[in-house]
């Protein structure tokens, strides 16, 4: 390794904020290490052997955590007659019936989950449980870069040091990204707020569940409205998905006019995911406090109600990753009864102006 290098080597390691530059290995001018380590090979992928296998209608396929029917990927004659094959001949190609093999099982999962690719993917079959369970092979890993003519962005010193840019981007630990420029005279390291040849990311959620009827938040708000009349205290409720369908459920809590804390877990259905943590804030505006910011740091949706008396209460909703909240609209989880379908009035009576068709009819 030349001086320069070693300089400029450990020019980038200062930005880790150690006293002194971690090793980054032997380069091919200095002498191989004498420490003794672990040496990791590649992993040679493990042959494929075309063994006939005795399936069955009952056999399962288990993968990603599911139980998957064979059938769901061969038929009952595909099961009792066998695949097409072609056969070589001298004189030409000729086909013939041929058992299923654990190749042809994982060329048809293939089609649902390209990930069990032949190169990767090793079919183990279990006998006793009439069970096959495909296998990803472990590859060898690599930090990860992106290089460019004039910028790299990396995720390891090393790739920098070894693949020089002159624009240098990492991500942190800190969360944020961070702009390495190299001159003549002097290596920078700032924050940045862009980063070039990666796509724009904007900040959301998507929900995948069905929206959060109607009827389960206006269930919530009678209940709010009751004691926020009876006793002006706030109280507590929770959502939940059963796989087909929403349902509140209150649990035991100790109330007051400023907080609400629950005294008893959901534990009826072990199979029902929370979706939900719904709090009313009784007269006051809907708004989450220093308490709900200490109390509410799971990735899942928090409510909260405000003004519960009004004819029409206030809601906020929001979610939290990693200590940092997102604001989300209710529109986006709750079912609205004031959805935009179509009216059944008659409605010639009502004129638009300034419309580029002008008096034209809301109704046509």
């Amino acid at each position: 390794m030349t001086k320069k290098m070693e300089v400029y080597q450990e020019t980038l390691f200062s930005f880790l904020g150690e006293e002194n530059p971690q090793p980054l290995g032997e380069s091919k001018n200095t002498k191989p290490s004498q420490k003794k380590g672990k040496v990791t090979k590649p992993v040679t992928p493990i042959p494929k052997k075309e063994e006939p296998i005795e399936l069955n209608e009952n056999t399962i396929i288990r993968y990603g955590g599911e139980n998957i029917p064979l059938t769901d990927y061969f038929t009952n004659d595909e099961f009792k007659i066998g695949l097409v094959g072609k056969v070589s001949t001298e004189e030409n190609e000729e086909e013939e019936l041929r058992p299923i093999t654990a190749d042809d099982i994982r060329k048809r999962l293939e089609q649902d989950f390209a990930e069990l690719t032949e190169e990767l993917t090793h079919m183990s079959w279990i006998k006793e449980k009439n069970l096959i369970v495909p296998i990803l092979q472990a590859r060898k890993k690599g930090a990860g870069m992106k290089l460019g003519r004039r910028h790299g962005i990396y995720l390891d010193i090393q790739d920098a040091v070894e693949h020089k840019r002159t624009h240098m981007f990492f991500p942190a630990s800190d969360g944020n990204v961070y702009h390495i420029r190299e001159t003549e005279c002097l290596t920078i390291c700032t924050k940045t707020n862009h980063v070039p040849d990666l796509p724009n990311l904007k900040e959301g959620i998507r929900f995948k569940l069905p929206k959060i009827e109607w009827d389960i938040l206006s269930e919530f708000m009678k209940i709010s409205r009751y004691y926020a009349m009876q006793y002006e205290t706030e109280v507590h409720g929770e959502v939940y998905w059963n796989g087909t369908r929403y349902f509140l459920f209150i649990p035991k809590q100790e109330v007051s006019k400023e907080w609400v804390e629950p005294t008893e877990i959901f534990t009826q259905d072990e199979q029902a995911i929370k979706v939900m943590e719904i709090h009313s804030h009784n007269l006051m505006n809907a708004y989450f406090s220093e308490q709900d910011n200490e109390s509410e740091q799971a990735p899942i949706l928090y409510a909260v109600v405000g003004r519960v008396t009004d004819f029409l209460p206030q809601i906020q909703v929001r979610t939290c990753l990693n200590g940092t909240y997102l604001a989300v609209d209710p529109k986006e989880v709750f079912d609205s009864p004031f959805g935009a379908s179509s009216v059944s009035y008659e409605l010639e009576q009502i004129k638009v102006k300034g419309d580029s068709n002008d008096d034209r009819s809301a109704a046509e």
